[in-house]
């Protein structure tokens, strides 16, 4: 009866460490070395006010916090073709 236990652990074990890696892919963010550490709080990069989204709207570059399903959630507003805004949760 051990030796049934300790098989199944045995199994569940190599089931979960297989399963966990779950085809993730890191990649590098940047290609390039970089020499110095550049603090995002004193980056004097100009941020534009608005952004293309991957759907092709534009969207302004500014975090809301709306009430959706509940909690409260990051969003962003985007503009549909026809010209109405609408609010996006993250």
């Amino acid at each position: 009866m051990r030796l049934l236990f300790a098989l199944l652990f045995v199994i569940a074990l190599i089931t979960v460490v297989t399963d966990t890696r779950a085809g993730v892919v890191v990649e590098p963010a940047y290609d390039e070395n970089q020499l110095d550490w550049v603090d995002p709080n004193e980056s004097t990069k100009d941020f534009k006010k608005f952004y293309t989204s991957q759907h092709g709207l534009t969207c302004e570059n500014q975090i809301y916090q709306i009430y959706h399903l509940g909690a409260y959630v990051p969003a962003r507003k985007c503009q549909l073709p026809d010209g109405a805004w609408f609010t996006e949760p993250l």
